[in-house]
C-alpha cells in the first residue's frame, strides 16, 4: 500500500447459496438452473455497485445546429517591385563617370578640330554633332563610362554654338524625340590638344 494514493475500493465478495448453483455429476448433464431471490440480489448488487464507483459527472457539450462561419484567413497580396524608369538626364548622367562640376564653368582651347558628341538617351548611342575649334566652356569632367576616357562636358546651344548652325536633320530630329529642341548637353574627349585657357 502506497502512503497518500487512494486507496482502490474494496467490495466484500459475494456468495451464492448452494440451491443457486448447478450440481454436477460424474455420470449426468448439467441441471437447469433456476433463477432464485438470492441471485437477483447478486445482479442488483453489481448494478448498485457500479453506480456507486461513478463519482464524477462529465457534462454534455451541445453541438450548434448551424455551422460556424468560416474566419477568413487575410490575403497575401504579391506586390513586383518594378523599377522607376530613368529620365534621360539620369541615363546621360549613368555614363558620366567620377563628374566633377565645373561652377562657373571653366574655358578649355581646343588648338585643333575636335569632335563634339551628343549621347542619345533613347538608343544609348554617342551621336557625332559636327567638330569644334577655339575657345568653348566646360561646365563638367568626367570619365566616359565604357570607354573609361577623360570627357569635358559641353554645353550646345542647338543649331548656334560653335559655328555648328546647319547640323543634320536627322540628328536634330533625334534630340527633338528625347526631349531636346533647345540645347544638350555635348561632350568632348580630352585628348593632348585641349586645355584650359
Amino acid at each position: 500500500m502506497q502512503i497518500g494514493a487512494p486507496s482502490p475500493v474494496q467490495m466484500p465478495p459475494t456468495q451464492l447459496p448452494n440451491s443457486a448453483l448447478p450440481s454436477v455429476s460424474a455420470n449426468s448433464t448439467p441441471s437447469a438452473v433456476s433463477l432464485t431471490p438470492a441471485t437477483a440480489e447478486l445482479v442488483e448488487t453489481q448494478v448498485v455497485t457500479a453506480a456507486l464507483e461513478v463519482t464524477e459527472t462529465v457534462p454534455t457539450l451541445a453541438i450548434p445546429t448551424k455551422p460556424l462561419p468560416a474566419t477568413p484567413l487575410p490575403a497575401v497580396v504579391v506586390v513586383p517591385l518594378t523599377q522607376i524608369p530613368e529620365t534621360n538626364e539620369q541615363r546621360w548622367r549613368a555614363q558620366q563617370q567620377d563628374r566633377t562640376v565645373d561652377d562657373p564653368p571653366r574655358i578649355y582651347i581646343a588648338q585643333s578640330s575636335v569632335t563634339l558628341w551628343w549621347y542619345d538617351p533613347l538608343s544609348s548611342q554617342s551621336v557625332p554633332i559636327g567638330t569644334i575649334s577655339g575657345e568653348f566652356p566646360v561646365q563638367a569632367e568626367f570619365l566616359l563610362r565604357g570607354r573609361q576616357q577623360a570627357a569635358l562636358e559641353v554645353p550646345y546651344r542647338i543649331n548656334n554654338d560653335y559655328g555648328l548652325t546647319a547640323i543634320s536633320e536627322a540628328v536634330r530630329g533625334r534630340m527633338k524625340a528625347a526631349g531636346y529642341s533647345q540645347s544638350v548637353e555635348a561632350y568632348v574627349l580630352r585628348t593632348a590638344d585641349i586645355h584650359p585657357k
